[in-house]
């Protein structure tokens, strides 16, 4: 390898030598238009480099920077097909980090590992982040929405400061290259979500934030019979925050007639840290306390007339969806057009719940004495 050099290229270079390799590897949606990436080379943003070993192309990568010693965007990095498994990626990214070793350090994000729509796509999300972790890249305590994708931002860093400083300054890159407007509309930092386990200490917390949520319904029953083992059946809830501020809440209960599966509770976040990822990541933690239940399926039930937001969030996460009937429930349930949400946990494929009784009633019969005990002890 020790004939791999990094050529420097201009934007006419980059048309005639690699464009073309460029829409063959990348899919439509990670590419860039032309024009823009025409627009940021002329104005000195974007660097377009050539991986050439022994005179032979083997691959290219862009570098974005608005300042000559700050960070540095690796915005993409690929070996040619037949190139690929021979340790040119590698090393051509050890040879990037020492001839940038003057500036502050650099940033790529990957697709996170584990949102991917099949097992395949997960390996190979994990097989990258690896990739960039085995010569020297860290994980960084946050993740980016962007453009209604979540990644993973990993930094080599060539000196140390503290994380507010490095998104400032990456949010900076972005915005220049691709516009203030439309970064500050379509892109969202991500702090890691924090878990508690409701307990007697945290309850009031909980059931707080829970009625915030949903300020017409109370979980505050379900919570006191939790913390109080007089539950005649399982029930595990959750507290996420956002730092130290509560911002949501999820649980887990069962069916017992339906051993199969594990059912979705009082699950939510606040308003104002909805459509910005966080129902993601609160649905991710939910589903991984769910595997550790051994159950095939993960389930819910909402209601197409009174949570269409929700509705939304939930066909786009869950496999699949279906309405449900069965004469035992109350009539004044069907005004609101119940719907079943399901979910594998497991390698089969989720079966349509088909009306079996699932006696929604019991569930709202508790609303209202929650209300009355929230009052009673202070809450609200």
């Amino acid at each position: 390898m020790e004939d791999i050099i990094l050529e420097p290229i201009t934007i006419e270079e980059f048309k005639q030598e690699i464009y073309l390799y460029y829409l063959e590897i990348f899919p439509e949606e990670e590419r860039k238009p032309i024009k823009q990436i025409e627009s940021g080379y002329k104005k000195g943003y974007i660097k377009i480099i050539k991986i050439v070993n022994q005179n032979q192309l083997v691959g290219f990568m862009t570098l974005n920077r608005v300042k000559e010693k700050g960070y540095v965007i690796l915005d993409y990095l690929a070996i040619l097909p037949e190139y690929r498994n021979k340790q040119f990626g590698t090393e051509a990214l050890k040879l990037l980090l020492k001839e940038e070793r003057e500036c502050k350090g650099i940033f790529v994000e990957i697709e996170k590992v584990g949102l991917g729509e099949s097992e395949q796509e997960n390996l190979i999300r994990q097989k990258r982040k690896a990739f960039y972790e085995n010569v020297g890249f860290k994980e960084l305590k946050f993740d980016l929405f962007l453009f209604d994708v979540i990644y993973t931002p990993l930094l080599f860093s060539n000196e140390q400061e503290n994380e507010d400083i490095i998104i400032d300054s990456i949010l900076e890159i972005y915005e220049t290259i691709t516009g203030k407007e439309r970064i500050k509309k379509n892109c969202k930092i991500m702090k890691r979500l924090r878990f508690e386990e409701i307990t007697k200490e945290n309850i009031k917390i909980a059931a707080k934030t829970q009625y915030e949520i949903f300020p017409t319904s109370s979980a505050y029953v379900t919570y006191k019979t939790k913390v109080t083992g007089k539950n005649d059946h399982f029930y595990i809830g959750y507290i996420a925050y956002l730092e130290d501020e509560p911002i949501g809440v999820t649980g887990l209960y069962e069916i017992p007639e339906y051993s199969d599966t594990v059912w979705l509770s009082w699950f939510g976040l606040k308003e104002e840290y909805r459509k910005a990822g966080y129902g993601k990541q609160l649905l991710d933690y939910t589903i991984k306390i769910a595997k550790e239940y051994h159950k095939k399926y993960l389930r819910l039930y909402t209601f197409e007339m009174w949570n269409k937001e929700a509705q939304k969030f939930y066909k786009k996460n869950m496999d699949i969806d279906e309405y449900y009937f069965n004469e035992k429930e109350h009539k004044e349930i069907f005004e609101g057009k119940p719907k079943i949400f399901s979910i594998s946990l497991c390698d089969e494929k989720v079966d349509f719940w088909n009306n079996k009784f699932i006696n929604i009633l019991a569930d709202e019969a508790s609303h209202e004495k929650g209300i009355l005990m929230m009052k009673e002890d202070g809450i609200i």
